[in-house]
Protein backbone atom coordinates (compact mmCIF):
# COMPACT_ATOMS: atom_id res chain seq x y z
CA UNK A 1 0.00 0.00 0.00
CA UNK A 2 2.86 2.36 0.88
CA UNK A 3 4.56 1.51 -2.40
CA UNK A 4 1.46 2.44 -4.45
CA UNK A 5 1.16 5.74 -2.59
CA UNK A 6 4.83 6.47 -3.20
CA UNK A 7 4.46 5.75 -6.97
CA UNK A 8 1.39 7.99 -7.20
CA UNK A 9 3.29 10.84 -5.55
CA UNK A 10 6.20 10.38 -7.97
CA UNK A 11 3.82 10.33 -10.96
CA UNK A 12 2.13 13.51 -9.77
CA UNK A 13 5.52 15.18 -9.34
CA UNK A 14 6.57 14.06 -12.81
CA UNK A 15 3.38 15.43 -14.37
CA UNK A 16 3.74 18.74 -12.53
CA UNK A 17 7.37 19.06 -13.63
CA UNK A 18 6.40 18.31 -17.26
CA UNK A 19 3.64 20.92 -17.16
CA UNK A 20 6.13 23.43 -15.72
CA UNK A 21 8.64 22.68 -18.51
CA UNK A 22 5.90 22.98 -21.16
CA UNK A 23 4.81 26.32 -19.71
CA UNK A 24 8.40 27.62 -19.84
CA UNK A 25 8.72 26.53 -23.48
CA UNK A 26 5.46 28.30 -24.35
CA UNK A 27 6.66 31.47 -22.64
CA UNK A 28 9.96 31.30 -24.56
CA UNK A 29 8.17 30.65 -27.86
CA UNK A 30 9.65 27.17 -28.14
CA UNK A 31 6.21 25.53 -28.08
CA UNK A 32 2.78 26.44 -29.56
CA UNK A 33 0.40 27.45 -26.82
CA UNK A 34 -2.58 26.19 -28.79
CA UNK A 35 -6.00 27.86 -29.04
CA UNK A 36 -7.56 29.63 -26.11
CA UNK A 37 -10.48 27.85 -24.48
CA UNK A 38 -12.81 30.58 -25.83
CA UNK A 39 -11.56 29.86 -29.34
CA UNK A 40 -12.22 26.16 -29.21
CA UNK A 41 -15.43 25.30 -31.06
CA UNK A 42 -17.93 23.25 -29.16
CA UNK A 43 -18.94 20.55 -31.60
CA UNK A 44 -22.52 19.37 -31.07
CA UNK A 45 -22.71 15.63 -30.65
CA UNK A 46 -26.37 14.64 -30.20
CA UNK A 47 -29.17 15.23 -32.73
CA UNK A 48 -30.85 17.74 -30.41
CA UNK A 49 -27.61 19.68 -30.00
CA UNK A 50 -27.11 19.77 -33.77
CA UNK A 51 -30.66 21.10 -34.33
CA UNK A 52 -30.18 23.79 -31.69
CA UNK A 53 -26.83 24.75 -33.22
CA UNK A 54 -28.34 25.10 -36.73
CA UNK A 55 -31.29 27.13 -35.39
CA UNK A 56 -28.97 29.43 -33.40
CA UNK A 57 -26.79 30.27 -36.41
CA UNK A 58 -29.29 30.15 -39.30
CA UNK A 59 -32.72 30.89 -37.81
CA UNK A 60 -33.28 34.09 -39.87
CA UNK A 61 -32.44 32.29 -43.11
CA UNK A 62 -34.77 29.45 -42.11
CA UNK A 63 -37.60 31.86 -41.23
CA UNK A 64 -37.15 33.80 -44.48
CA UNK A 65 -37.10 30.65 -46.59
CA UNK A 66 -40.20 29.33 -44.79
CA UNK A 67 -42.06 32.60 -45.41
CA UNK A 68 -41.25 32.46 -49.13
CA UNK A 69 -42.45 28.84 -49.35
CA UNK A 70 -45.72 29.71 -47.57
CA UNK A 71 -46.27 32.67 -49.93
CA UNK A 72 -45.68 30.52 -53.02
CA UNK A 73 -47.99 27.75 -51.75
CA UNK A 74 -50.70 30.31 -50.94
CA UNK A 75 -50.50 31.91 -54.39
CA UNK A 76 -50.61 28.54 -56.14
CA UNK A 77 -53.61 27.50 -54.03
CA UNK A 78 -55.45 30.74 -54.83
CA UNK A 79 -54.79 30.32 -58.55
CA UNK A 80 -55.94 26.72 -58.42
CA UNK A 81 -59.17 27.51 -56.56
CA UNK A 82 -59.96 30.85 -58.23
CA UNK A 83 -63.04 30.58 -60.40
CA UNK A 84 -62.32 31.16 -64.06
CA UNK A 85 -64.76 33.02 -66.29
CA UNK A 86 -65.31 32.59 -70.01
CA UNK A 87 -66.79 36.07 -70.34
CA UNK A 88 -67.77 39.10 -68.33
CA UNK A 89 -70.96 41.12 -68.61
CA UNK A 90 -71.31 44.61 -67.17
CA UNK A 91 -74.45 46.15 -65.68
CA UNK A 92 -74.41 49.92 -65.97
CA UNK A 93 -77.80 51.35 -65.20
CA UNK A 94 -78.92 54.57 -63.59
CA UNK A 95 -81.57 52.47 -61.83
CA UNK A 96 -79.91 50.50 -59.04
CA UNK A 97 -79.83 46.72 -59.51
CA UNK A 98 -79.18 44.66 -56.38
CA UNK A 99 -76.31 42.18 -56.28
CA UNK A 100 -78.77 39.35 -55.67
CA UNK A 101 -79.63 39.58 -59.37
CA UNK A 102 -76.06 39.02 -60.57
CA UNK A 103 -76.11 35.24 -60.35
CA UNK A 104 -79.53 34.81 -62.04
CA UNK A 105 -78.43 37.14 -64.86
CA UNK A 106 -75.17 35.22 -65.22
CA UNK A 107 -77.06 31.91 -65.44
CA UNK A 108 -79.38 33.42 -68.03
CA UNK A 109 -76.50 34.47 -70.28
CA UNK A 110 -74.54 31.25 -69.71
CA UNK A 111 -77.18 29.17 -71.44
CA UNK A 112 -76.17 30.84 -74.72
CA UNK A 113 -72.42 30.93 -74.07
CA UNK A 114 -69.65 28.59 -75.19
CA UNK A 115 -66.92 27.00 -73.07
CA UNK A 116 -64.17 29.38 -74.22
CA UNK A 117 -61.41 28.27 -71.86
CA UNK A 118 -62.13 24.57 -72.43
CA UNK A 119 -62.40 23.63 -68.74
CA UNK A 120 -65.70 21.79 -69.25
CA UNK A 121 -67.81 24.56 -67.67
CA UNK A 122 -69.42 27.78 -68.82
CA UNK A 123 -69.04 30.68 -66.42
CA UNK A 124 -69.93 34.32 -66.94
CA UNK A 125 -69.14 36.98 -64.36
CA UNK A 126 -71.64 39.81 -64.11
CA UNK A 127 -70.07 43.02 -62.78
CA UNK A 128 -72.43 45.51 -61.18
CA UNK A 129 -71.76 49.20 -61.86
CA UNK A 130 -75.35 50.37 -61.42
CA UNK A 131 -76.51 53.12 -59.11
CA UNK A 132 -79.49 55.36 -58.58
CA UNK A 133 -78.54 58.61 -60.25
CA UNK A 134 -80.78 60.73 -58.07
CA UNK A 135 -80.42 58.98 -54.71
CA UNK A 136 -76.82 57.80 -54.60
CA UNK A 137 -74.18 59.92 -52.90
CA UNK A 138 -71.46 61.48 -55.09
CA UNK A 139 -68.75 59.25 -53.62
CA UNK A 140 -70.59 56.08 -54.65
CA UNK A 141 -71.20 57.50 -58.12
CA UNK A 142 -67.49 58.28 -58.47
CA UNK A 143 -66.53 54.77 -57.32
CA UNK A 144 -68.84 53.12 -59.83
CA UNK A 145 -67.69 55.43 -62.62
CA UNK A 146 -64.03 54.60 -61.95
CA UNK A 147 -64.84 50.90 -61.85
CA UNK A 148 -66.68 51.18 -65.17
CA UNK A 149 -63.86 53.17 -66.79
CA UNK A 150 -61.31 50.57 -65.72
CA UNK A 151 -63.36 47.74 -67.23
CA UNK A 152 -63.90 49.56 -70.52
CA UNK A 153 -60.21 50.35 -70.82
CA UNK A 154 -58.69 47.01 -69.90
CA UNK A 155 -61.12 44.06 -69.87
CA UNK A 156 -61.21 42.61 -73.37
CA UNK A 157 -63.66 39.87 -72.37
CA UNK A 158 -66.20 42.33 -70.95
CA UNK A 159 -68.04 43.07 -74.19
CA UNK A 160 -71.67 42.56 -73.12
CA UNK A 161 -73.39 45.49 -71.39
CA UNK A 162 -76.78 45.65 -69.72
CA UNK A 163 -78.04 49.23 -69.58
CA UNK A 164 -81.16 51.31 -69.40
CA UNK A 165 -82.04 54.01 -71.97
CA UNK A 166 -80.11 56.85 -70.35
CA UNK A 167 -76.95 54.91 -69.48
CA UNK A 168 -76.91 53.38 -72.99
CA UNK A 169 -76.96 56.81 -74.60
CA UNK A 170 -74.24 58.02 -72.28
CA UNK A 171 -71.89 55.13 -73.08
CA UNK A 172 -72.62 55.03 -76.78
CA UNK A 173 -71.76 58.69 -77.13
CA UNK A 174 -68.89 58.81 -74.67
CA UNK A 175 -66.48 59.59 -77.51
CA UNK A 176 -67.16 61.98 -80.39
CA UNK A 177 -65.55 59.95 -83.16
CA UNK A 178 -66.87 56.43 -82.57
CA UNK A 179 -69.85 54.68 -81.05
CA UNK A 180 -69.11 52.27 -78.23
CA UNK A 181 -71.70 49.66 -79.21
CA UNK A 182 -72.22 47.81 -82.45
CA UNK A 183 -75.69 47.89 -83.98
CA UNK A 184 -78.88 48.31 -82.01
CA UNK A 185 -79.34 47.06 -78.45
CA UNK A 186 -81.59 44.12 -77.67
CA UNK A 187 -84.49 45.07 -75.42
CA UNK A 188 -84.75 42.47 -72.69
CA UNK A 189 -88.29 41.21 -72.47
CA UNK A 190 -90.48 38.66 -70.78
CA UNK A 191 -88.10 35.72 -71.07
CA UNK A 192 -85.30 37.62 -69.34
CA UNK A 193 -87.45 39.04 -66.53
CA UNK A 194 -89.13 35.69 -65.88
CA UNK A 195 -85.86 33.83 -65.47
CA UNK A 196 -84.09 36.58 -63.53
CA UNK A 197 -86.91 37.54 -61.18
CA UNK A 198 -86.37 37.84 -57.44
CA UNK A 199 -88.59 37.93 -54.39
CA UNK A 200 -86.92 41.13 -53.23
CA UNK A 201 -89.80 43.53 -52.47
CA UNK A 202 -87.60 46.63 -52.61
CA UNK A 203 -85.07 46.31 -55.43
CA UNK A 204 -86.96 44.88 -58.35
CA UNK A 205 -85.29 44.64 -61.73
CA UNK A 206 -86.06 47.92 -63.49
CA UNK A 207 -88.05 47.76 -66.70
CA UNK A 208 -86.52 48.68 -70.05
CA UNK A 209 -83.14 47.02 -69.63
CA UNK A 210 -81.28 46.25 -72.83
CA UNK A 211 -78.29 44.15 -73.86
CA UNK A 212 -75.55 45.46 -76.15
CA UNK A 213 -72.23 44.27 -77.51
CA UNK A 214 -69.16 46.50 -77.76
CA UNK A 215 -67.63 47.38 -81.08
CA UNK A 216 -63.99 46.33 -80.67
CA UNK A 217 -62.67 47.50 -84.04
CA UNK A 218 -60.01 50.19 -83.64
CA UNK A 219 -60.19 50.03 -79.86
CA UNK A 220 -57.23 49.44 -77.56
CA UNK A 221 -58.62 46.09 -76.42
CA UNK A 222 -58.49 44.85 -80.03
CA UNK A 223 -54.78 44.26 -79.44
CA UNK A 224 -55.64 41.34 -77.14
CA UNK A 225 -55.07 38.09 -79.02
CA UNK A 226 -58.27 36.58 -77.58
CA UNK A 227 -60.60 39.51 -78.21
CA UNK A 228 -61.82 38.07 -81.53
CA UNK A 229 -63.05 34.94 -79.74
CA UNK A 230 -64.70 36.99 -76.99
CA UNK A 231 -66.38 39.16 -79.60
CA UNK A 232 -67.72 36.26 -81.66
CA UNK A 233 -69.16 34.48 -78.63
CA UNK A 234 -70.65 37.72 -77.28
CA UNK A 235 -72.35 38.36 -80.63
CA UNK A 236 -73.84 34.85 -80.59
CA UNK A 237 -75.20 35.44 -77.10
CA UNK A 238 -76.69 38.77 -78.20
CA UNK A 239 -78.38 37.15 -81.22
CA UNK A 240 -79.74 34.27 -79.12
CA UNK A 241 -81.13 36.64 -76.51
CA UNK A 242 -82.70 38.79 -79.24
CA UNK A 243 -84.41 35.72 -80.71
CA UNK A 244 -85.73 34.67 -77.31
CA UNK A 245 -87.03 38.13 -76.38
CA UNK A 246 -88.90 38.92 -79.60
Amino acid sequence: MAKKTHNAILEEQRRARQEFLDLKKMQNGEMDAGPKPSEVAIVPKTFGEKVKNIWFHDKWYILGFTAVIILIVTMVAQCATKEKFDLQAVIFSYDYIGDEYLEPIAKYLEQYCEDIDGNGEVNIQVINCSYNKKGTNPQMQMTMSQKLTSIIAADSNALLFITNDESYEYLNNITENAKMFEGDPVVLGEDFYEKCKSDDPIFKLPEGLRLSCRDVSGKTISKDDNVKTYYEVSKKILEAVAEKNK
